[in-house]
């Protein structure tokens, strides 16, 4: 049975616990309404460009830029955007488990599959299941991994026009809320004109220099768009995440010492007792 002496270094520990627990709630609160301001602050934006896009691309064949272009077989890209760091519960290894289902589902139309990782909780994992990486960024701030990302989708656009891979997907965190994350894996390449992006405008416009020339600008931005979206869901995700699991454990923290302290409590006056109960039987026995 437990000493006074342990259970009371015991509520000590869980103390300290709870007040890093509670802390790290704080910080993580903080950085999620940065990245949710973020989120909110680029949606203008990706709404009015996917709009654009939706426009553009009605009526166009699939062929008529080499970012619609489909082709069968080959290999499929997938960028899979996970944290560097833990304590965001199951998060990371909900969508590592869900991408390697869809990964399954993707090899039924392609020939192979590999991935680009951004976040050390993503590449750790595909590590030991032996999936082929192209490349992997990890244990970098937020503002490096923008910078980053936008010179890999540079390249895989490139990379996509010369026929090196026949599809590219994004496979991240959807942020809803700070209760809701979901698993979402989406193709960006080729370009599929959004579904719900908008009304297409009925009145003509007079395109300069031409159509093609538009999209060659457009559609290279969409595609980045849709990446630096998804790394933003993943950043929000990812404090949401953690705020929401430290709340807990700062939640269970007290109840624990609650129940110590309870404990304590209780062996003490059953210590106090049997001092009482020897000092009776002494005196008796005199």
């Amino acid at each position: 049975m437990a000493t006074l002496k342990d259970i009371k270094l015991r509520i000590s520990s869980v103390k300290n616990t709870q007040q890093i627990t509670k802390a790290m709630k704080m910080v993580a609160a903080s950085k999620m309404k940065k990245a949710e301001d973020r989120i909110k602050a680029a949606r203008p934006y990706t709404d009015k460009l996917t709009q654009v896009v939706t426009n553009l691309a009605s009526g166009l064949e699939a062929g008529a830029h080499p970012l619609l272009t489909k082709r069968k077989g080959g290999k499929a890209l997938i960028v899979l955007f996970t944290s560097d760091r833990g304590l965001c519960g199951g998060l990371n290894s909900n969508l590592c488990k869900s991408l390697n289902r869809f990964i399954k589902s993707v090899l039924e139309e392609v020939e192979h599959v590999e991935l680009v990782t951004l976040g050390r909780k993503g590449r750790d994992y595909f590590r030991k299941t032996n999936e082929k990486m192209l490349q992997s960024f990890a244990d970098r701030k937020e503002n490096e991994y923008t910078e980053e990302l936008g010179k890999l989708m540079s390249q895989l656009i490139a990379g996509y026009e010369e026929g090196e891979f026949n599809r590219l997907y994004l496979a991240y965190n959807h942020f809803r809320n700070v209760i809701t994350q979901e698993v979402t894996f989406q193709q960006v390449l080729p370009v599929q004109p959004p579904k719900g992006g908008g009304p297409a405008v009925e009145a003509e416009f007079v395109l300069e220099p031409d159509k093609a020339a538009i999209l060659n600008e457009i559609l290279p931005q969409y595609v980045e768009n849709q990446a630096f979206t998804a790394l933003l869901d993943g950043f929000a995700c990812e404090h949401a995440s953690r705020m929401t699991s430290m709340d807990a454990a700062t939640k269970n923290a007290g109840e624990l010492i609650k129940s110590l302290r309870l404990q304590y409590n209780r062996a003490r006056q059953a210590a106090i007792t049997t001092e009482l109960t020897e000092i009776i039987s002494g005196a008796e026995s005199l």
